[in-house]
């Protein structure tokens, strides 16, 4: 198998299977055009790379985003505190330089280590598990916390926290939030930071608007079906931190969750309607990644003489990529899980050697540590001009940068997450 610099093919993931690294067609048709572009879609990044001699495309299961030109993964860590009979699981949210391979800490889960504090000093008998031993197969205490990586604009990311608190002496929790944390500053970002004062606080009052509205539905439904709804809603409280972004018809948009805390939510949130925004001078850098046209079967995005297609599959399961030129001329890429948020382009500008190789060199780590990771290949449906991306168990993405991870033996106790159950309105 053939290895170019720039996507260079890890010789591990060769042994693990023969099918295409960095694959490459070669048309019997019209050559493509030039192209080089990332797709993020799901929870993977595919990088494709078209010139005359053909086309080749990576994917990988990881979450890139680009601020200030410099490209950095974003990864969850667990941060494990357990005792024998407690378990007491957070997370942590990273950023890492692709040049440096440097990470840094942008969020963390504090309910956890507080309960876990709270604990430990209640049972001061008890002492922390070492790295190489179990806990109970059933621990009388239960403190875990996961945090899903929603979606990234520019330095924004906006993620989802899961909180489920059983610790005797300790209040009970089962919450779910919402934050967008900067990625320059590893700080939380507030509506009002990302959007200006003045306008920041017309969406605050629209998001406690359409709560209010929201809750005196609830309260004011007849139907006993809605019993439990009508419960939940009394332990829910506005917060304006708890919210995450997103994109209506290329212009901004902010979706508030409103989190319950109480003896009826059992983890339950209320997500509310998007609310539109007028975009502020950071959204520039997020325009071009969008779709430049959009509907329900298509999206497009118009690059360098070519365009990017995702089309979206009847079942909704995955969309095809394709690549088209000026004329017509049109590329299969494969499937991709849905759903496709944007495309970063490679050539415009064109892509410096240096940040060249440091991308090639997070696709061949990713394939290590993620049991999520995929290959490109030709599949069964290749006569159709489809390939498909088949699966690849490997080792665990925590287990390579992680400051501290839970040991695979302990990892197969964690109480499985009560996800949150969403009130109807």
């Amino acid at each position: 198998m053939k290895r170019l610099p720039s996507l260079a093919c890890s010789t591990a993931i060769a042994a693990l299977a023969a099918t295409a690294c960095g694959d490459r067609d070669r048309p019997a048709g019209p050559p493509p055009p030039r192209a080089e572009f990332l797709v993020a879609a799901g929870d993977s990044t595919y990088w494709v790379l078209a010139s005359p001699d053909g086309i080749r495309r990576r994917g990988s299961s990881m979450m890139l985003a680009r601020v200030d030109g410099d490209f950095y993964e974003i990864y969850t860590a667990d941060e494990d505190r357990s005792f024998f009979d407690a378990l007491f699981v957070g997370q942590r949210v990273y950023r890492r330089d692709l040049i440096t391979g440097d990470s840094a800490l942008v969020y963390r889960d504090t309910i956890v280590p507080d309960a876990q504090h709270r604990w430990a000093v209640n049972h001061p008998e008890d002492s922390p598990l070492l790295p190489d031993e179990d806990a109970s197969e059933r621990p009388a205490s239960n403190a875990t916390a996961e945090v899903e990586l929603l979606d990234v604009h520019d330095a924004y990311l906006s993620l989802e926290h899961h909180t489920d608190l059983d610790v005797g002496g300790v209040r009970h929790m089962h919450r779910t939030v919402r934050r967008v944390v900067d990625l320059r500053s590893r700080r939380d970002a507030t509506v009002r930071a990302a959007f200006g004062d003045s306008a920041g606080q017309a969406i605050l009052g629209r998001g406690a608007a359409l709560f209010a509205a929201a809750r005196d539905s609830i309260r004011e439904t007849r139907d006993p079906r809605a019993d439990e709804a009508r419960d939940a809603a009394t332990d829910l409280v506005f917060d304006p931190s708890s919210f995450s972004l997103s994109d209506i018809d290329g212009a901004p948009a902010v979706t508030f969750v409103v989190p319950g805390i109480g003896s009826h939510t059992t983890g339950t949130a209320l997500p509310l309607a998007p609310i539109a925004a007028s975009p502020p001078p950071w959204w520039s850098a997020v325009m071009p990644t969008l779709p430049s046209s959009r509907d329900s079967t298509e999206d497009r995005w118009m690059g360098k003489e070519y365009t990017v297609r995702a089309r979206y599959r009847p079942t909704g399961e995955f969309a095809l990529l394709s690549l088209s030129d000026a004329r017509g001329h049109e590329w299969l890429l494969g499937r991709i899980p849905v759903p496709v948020r944007r495309v970063l382009w490679l050539d415009a500008p064109a892509l410096d050697s240096l940040h060249r190789d440091a991308l090639a060199r997070a696709f061949d780590d990713a394939v290590l540590y993620d049991d999520a990771a995929r290959l490109a290949r030709r599949g069964a449906d290749a006569g159709r001009g489809e390939s498909h991306l088949a699966p690849v168990r490997t080792a665990h993405r925590q287990r390579l940068h992680a400051p501290a991870t839970v040991p695979v033996s302990r990892r197969l106790h964690r109480p499985r997450f009560t996800r949150p159950r969403h009130i109807p309105t």
